[in-house]
């Protein structure tokens, strides 16, 4: 009965967060200190602990905390960390209410996970100024390196604002070599080409042609 107890709270929030999995074992105590009245110190590491072994369980959760202001960090971190496509779903629903370095950490911790399906969200953050997160987008495509991300990339190569070409160059470099790994060279060489001709001199220029030769000299 006192076991029964002591994961009220915990179930609690899941219940209340439209969650229908209940905790494991291990979670269940993180999670009633999320739930708790105590300290920002053991809620912080407890977000940290479901990081390491949550589940879909702990997602809404870690979700309610990304606009604290000294959890939010935290709960991130236990999102990207989380393999269930919940997390990453989660940070996705999360992005219209985030403003700021919430909004900015969000998009950053969706490419962490390589989230796939962000890259529509992330293209409207990419192309929309007002939410002030841009370069990290364009960031974030690039760790996803996707052939759908290296394509929202080129847009803003091509016809972006000035100040995110740089960015985006730097992006596709990686999302290029992402791409190379998985065996679209074809892609990748479309996607250097197009950082040559947006940036046509300097260091990002000399990095890109170097790419683009070393996937020719593959054939």
């Amino acid at each position: 009965m006192h076991a029964f107890r002591s994961l009220l709270p915990a179930l609690l929030v899941i219940s209340l967060a439209g969650c229908v999995t209940s905790p494991n074992p291990k979670e269940a105590p993180q999670l009633a200190v999320l739930s708790s009245s105590t300290d920002l110190h053991e809620k912080a590491r407890a977000c940290q602990e479901l990081g390491v072994f949550g589940g879909r369980a702990a997602v809404p959760a870690l979700a309610a905390l990304l606009n604290e202001e000294h959890l939010s960090d935290y709960a991130r971190s236990g999102l990207e960390a989380i393999r269930d496509p919940a997390a990453g779903a989660a940070l996705r629903q999360a992005l219209p209410r985030l403003e700021g370095r919430h909004l900015a950490g969000a998009v950053n911790s969706l490419g962490v996970r390589r989230e796939k399906a962000a890259v529509s969200d992330l293209r409207m953050l990419a192309l929309d100024n007002k939410r002030g997160v841009a370069a990290e987008a364009v960031a974030s495509l690039g760790m996803i390196g996707t052939a759908d991300a290296a394509r929202v990339l080129q847009q803003v190569l091509a016809s972006g604002p000035a100040e995110l070409r740089l960015p985006a160059a730097h992006a596709s470099i990686i999302a290029a070599e992402h791409l190379a790994k998985v065996g679209n060279p074809a892609a990748a060489r479309t996607l250097l080409d197009a950082v040559v001709r947006a940036v046509p001199s300097g260091p990002v220029a000399t990095v890109a042609q170097n790419q683009t030769a070393a996937l020719r000299a593959r054939r």
